[in-house]
């Protein structure tokens, strides 16, 4: 198991320690997400374990689908005015038709799906600002941001899709260039540096749940 893994394995095993505080919050939905992130992750490392198969993007191409749609829904239910709320709704089904229209017509499934990555990481960022936005502008106490648990979900979130956004821009070159080898994955090393910051904002989000002992939404 990669060094990330036990970070997404943490950021579940928290969630399920601070159950009793997130359950009357919308980031409850967190614990069965992480437990399909790590279910996902075993999956794959099974696969790569036991030479099921060569490849296993499929499986992780359906996941990422899958979690740029979860946060799409946490953004829909943060964001404070109707309209962005509207718009992070919509972005669900369009996401989904350009998921599909990938496989379907330009990647397939045969290889890790960086363009629909890197359109829902560019959307994943813009959220991101505009719900940092909205916080900054309807909360005059700015030392109280760094208290709120969806504030570091939201940075969390921005950092890694920020990261994404130019790592997969920066992806068919460096497989021209030899960088996706296996002595030397640079894909890969940053994207579990990306992980590793990415749930530790989730772990540190169900800390201050736990510590706070209020609701959060």
């Amino acid at each position: 198991m990669s060094l990330d893994f036990y970070f997404e394995f943490l950021s579940f095993a928290l969630s399920i320690l601070f159950f009793k505080q997130l359950k009357n919050a919308a980031i409850v939905i967190f614990v069965p997400f992480l437990f399909l992130t790590v279910l996902i992750e075993f999956i794959g490392w099974c696969y790569h374990f036991f030479q099921i198969a060569n490849k296993n993007y499929w499986l992780f191409n359906l996941f990422t689908s899958f979690e740029l749609i979860f946060y799409a829904y946490l953004f829909s239910i943060h964001f404070k005015h109707a309209i962005l709320k509207k718009i992070a709704f919509y972005f669900i089904p369009l996401l989904m038709l350009i998921s599909i229209l990938n496989y379907t017509y330009l990647q397939g499934t045969d290889h890790f799906h960086t363009y629909t990555l890197l359109f829902g990481s560019f959307f994943m960022v813009i959220f991101c600002c505009v719900y940092l936005y909205e916080l900054i502008i309807n909360d005059t106490h700015y030392e109280n941001l760094f208290n709120q648990p969806f504030f570091w979900i939201c940075i969390g979130i921005f950092l890694f899709y920020l990261g994404s956004v130019i790592i997969n821009s920066l992806f068919e070159y460096m497989l021209s260039n030899e960088l996706l080898s296996r002595g030397n994955n640079l894909y890969l090393l940053i994207t579990r540096g990306l992980n590793m910051v990415l749930y530790t904002s989730f772990s540190i989000s169900f800390i201050l749940c736990n510590r706070n002992k209020k609701t959060y939404y």
